[in-house]
């Protein structure tokens, strides 16, 4: 099985590494994640699938409540903070797969395949993905761990828009939008297959909104109409990962304090809910089924009209940009929340915003979970002008542009416990 040591993942490491990869693997600290208990399991007893799921929580200013800024798929990167490696992930995703090829028929009472499969990993649309470092290692080793499971078929790593050959088992890998074009969904069945062979798993949910945009999948509000989910990692939470008002619904209960959403399906309902919302406060837009922090923006108390329906159409503009023609078809609702701002991380240059960004692992009977790292925003924070500067409170990694060494920095490991303790958070507060 391949390690994170092995020159496979050395080699891809050092070469993305000159191009502004996050290298969040840098991070990991297998003996401290032990000492720690990390990961540390929870009993998941009404819990029959696999999957995994990042949620980006902080403290809020004043009040000294653990917040949820958001719960990310499994497109969501920092696995490999924990210990340097993202092996449990990849077995997790292998495990699925393997269940898939069980559930539609594909396995052989000897274990072998009936018939040749596929497997979809997508990393984001940006042109030059920052966490790329994470995500093909990943890969290789989903590849190493199934091939131990299906020794006796052969398998093949394709980029996408090579060709299929005579494997049994095509790994393909590649840019969200070139995975998505040889992609289609059966009308009938709902099964995905990919140059005409099923598809037996899925690891990025953000395929789906990419379909929408192509016209081959519809939405049924917040679900997919038509479609057999089942083969996308964390397959029941493939809708929820893009629907952030049902997000913080779920959180009631769990001991961190749900954040107001109102959603607005056209531009014009969008101004009318901010204009209301802002008589308590900034507020914060964003559009729906996006990734890495596009299409998210404020607006604060005193903004003229004008102003505001700028904003909105900023949200809709910078995902036209990022997504294409056709955006519109995936980003609504427009979600509206209040601007909820965590303690401040003190800097050199001031206090910064940030999330702690927590992976949660599960798999049949058992959750696994832990921290990955402290996203910092990169610039520090003024509550008088942050509107005018998205680096005070944006504190997505992925996303940033005009990378420098000082933005990528701006990390922290989950276990940092003086990092922790600098913004009121504590293992106990943690567990509660």
């Amino acid at each position: 099985m391949l390690d994170k040591n092995s020159p496979a993942h050395q080699l891809i490491r050092g070469i993305l590494s000159h191009f502004g990869d996050i290298e969040e693997w840098r991070l990991g600290e297998p003996a401290r994640a032990a000492a720690k208990g990390y990961p540390r399991a929870y009993d998941g007893s009404s819990i029959d699938d696999y999957g995994i799921v990042f949620v980006d929580i902080a403290v809020e200013e004043g009040t000294g409540s653990l917040i949820c800024y958001e719960v990310n798929g499994p497109n969501g990167i920092g696995s490999d903070a924990l210990t340097g490696d993202s092996f449990a992930r990849a077995k997790n995703e292998s495990l699925q797969t393997l269940q898939r090829m069980r559930d539609f028929g594909h396995l052989q009472s000897d274990g072998s395949l009936n018939t040749p499969v596929v497997t979809l990993h997508a990393h984001t649309n940006w042109n030059l993905s920052r966490s790329l470092g994470e995500f093909y290692p990943r890969v290789l080793s989903f590849a190493d761990i199934l091939q131990e499971m299906l020794p006796g078929d052969a398998m093949a790593l394709l980029g996408a828009g090579e060709e299929l050959g005579s494997e049994k088992i095509s790994v393909v890998s590649g840019e969200v939008r070139s995975v998505a074009e040889n992609i289609r969904v059966d009308p009938v069945t709902g099964r995905f297959t990919y140059n005409d062979r099923p598809v037996v798993f899925v690891g990025n949910p953000n395929l789906l909104p990419e379909l929408v945009r192509t016209g081959k999948l519809e939405r049924d509000g917040a679900d997919y109409a038509c479609a057999d989910l089942r083969v996308f990692h964390a397959w029941r939470l493939a809708s929820a990962v893009h629907n952030r008002s049902l997000q913080q619904t779920l959180l009631s209960g769990t001991g961190i304090k749900p954040i107001p959403c109102f959603e607005s399906m056209t531009v014009e309902d969008a101004l009318t809910t901010t204009k209301r919302m802002l008589s308590d406060g900034a507020v914060v837009i964003k559009p729906n089924g996006c990734s890495g922090g596009t299409g998210v923006h404020v607006a604060v108390p005193g903004m003229s009209d004008a102003e505001l329906r700028a904003r909105i159409h900023a949200v809709v503009g910078d995902c036209v940009t990022k997504y294409g023609v056709n955006a519109d078809t995936q980003i609504l609702p427009i979600r509206c929340f209040p601007f909820v701002r965590s303690t401040l991380y003190p800097m050199a240059d001031g206090g910064h915003t940030w999330d702690l960004r927590i992976a949660v692992m599960f798999e049949p009977g058992r959750v696994a979970a832990y921290p990955v790292s402290m996203r910092i925003a990169p610039n520090p924070f003024d509550a008088e002008r942050f509107q005018h500067e998205r680096g005070q409170w944006v504190t997505n990694v992925s996303g940033r542009k005009n990378v420098t060494a000082a933005s990528i920095a701006v990390l922290k490991s989950g276990m940092d416990d003086n990092a922790l303790r600098a913004v009121g958070l504590n293992d106990e507060k943690l567990e509660g």
